[in-house]
């Protein structure tokens, strides 16, 4: 019997769906939290700060799904010890989720746990996604677009092949289960890349209301995003990848979820129709007061 795979982020919005899928599978799924009291199935303490939690959550287990902290630039610090955790646990892969053109950013942190997976002797399978559409439906970007009707982004005319958190926890169900992935990484795309007056169209026509992109300054950026409580290290961050977005680094397209899936990536119209209640403004009450 095959062992346990252990799920870091498996309250997250691939970590959540990646957990489903695979115990749809049949496998043996650990979520591994730093609250495990909160999550159903098996669940267990993992803290990337406490490396005393490393050794009891890898017992038993022989595949994992990782994902170090997204946009800290010192996430290797943690995840390079929990990668020699694994080694020691005899874990045989880990399927890793990076970000879109990270092998090309020798100096990060992503890049870093990369490498350090790579000569670990583990088989690994690294997923660099691009921009989630999931960004649409959640802060700091929905409540513009609930207030106001709009997107509001540095990010000019530029396309971004913006992809389905749902598709990329496929691909990773697939890595884990299926024969063929070992030691091979995956840049993960939607099926197309659409500026965001496209991507407006599509959140407006799934949502019955009028949505418009308007492009804004990296300074008008930088206070919106303080503005809705992000650190200032992190305000910094995105304004920086924005600035990438511009060049049309985010533009390409690759065909690895339709090669993995056997199907088309997911497009921004199934994206914004499967979540288009979450544009609705609130009801109102019949004073004009929201419910």
């Amino acid at each position: 019997m095959t062992g346990k795979i252990l799920v870091l982020g498996a309250s997250g919005r691939v970590g959540g769906r990646l957990s489903t899928l695979l115990s749809g599978r049949g496998e043996r799924v650990r979520a591994a939290t730093r609250r495990p009291s909160l999550m159903q199935g098996e669940a267990v303490e993992l803290d990337l700060e406490r490396p005393e939690t490393f050794a009891p959550a890898l017992e038993g287990v022989d595949r994992a799904f990782l994902i170090a902290r997204p946009g800290d630039e010192q996430a290797d610090a943690v995840a390079i010890p929990l990668i020699e955790e694994m080694r020691r646990a005899d874990v045989r892969h880990v399927v890793n989720l990076t970000a879109m053109g990270v092998e090309r950013m020798e100096g990060s942190a992503l890049r870093r746990i990369e490498l350090a997976l790579e000569a670990s002797g583990i088989a690994f399978t690294h997923l660099r996604p691009n921009w989630f559409m999931q960004v649409f439906a959640s802060p700091p970007l929905l409540p513009g677009i609930l207030a106001a009707g709009a997107i509001h982004l540095p990010a000019a005319d530029a396309r971004i092949s913006y992809i389905d958190a749902r598709d990329i926890a496929e691909v990773a169900a697939a890595a884990l289960t299926d024969p063929g992935h070992e030691n091979r990484a995956y840049t993960l795309t939607g099926p197309e890349a659409l500026d965001h007056h496209e991507v407006a169209r599509a959140i407006g026509s799934a949502s019955g209301r009028p949505i418009r992109y308007i492009p804004i300054t990296e300074e008008a950026a930088r206070k919106a995003m303080a503005g809705s409580g992000l650190p200032a290290v992190r305000v910094e961050r995105l304004v920086g990848f924005y600035r990438l977005v511009r060049q049309e680094l985010c533009a390409p397209v690759t065909e690895a979820v339709r090669e993995i899936l056997g199907r088309p990536a997911l497009s921004i119209e199934q994206f914004a129709s499967d979540h288009s209640r979450a544009w609705s403004p609130p009801p109102a009450c019949k004073d004009g007061n929201p419910r």
